[in-house]
């Protein structure tokens, strides 16, 4: 996990609740999810394949 801090929390907590929907849902549900709230497709498409560096949400 890097240490980097994201600096928008709205669209960090879109992403971590796509990842939830992913393993609840499947891909295509949060594919639908995360383009309805207008996460940019290559940034959806890093996090639904897995390749997007994991960070800090600082939503804890």
């Amino acid at each position: 996990m890097s240490s980097c801090k994201r600096n928008n929390h709205d669209l960090a907590k879109v992403i971590e609740e796509g990842r939830r929907i992913d393993a609840a849902q499947g891909a295509a549900n949060a594919w639908a999810y995360l383009l309805a709230h207008s996460v940019d497709p290559k940034t959806i498409l890093r996090v639904l394949t897995g390749n997007a560096v994991r960070r800090d949400a600082g939503l804890h």
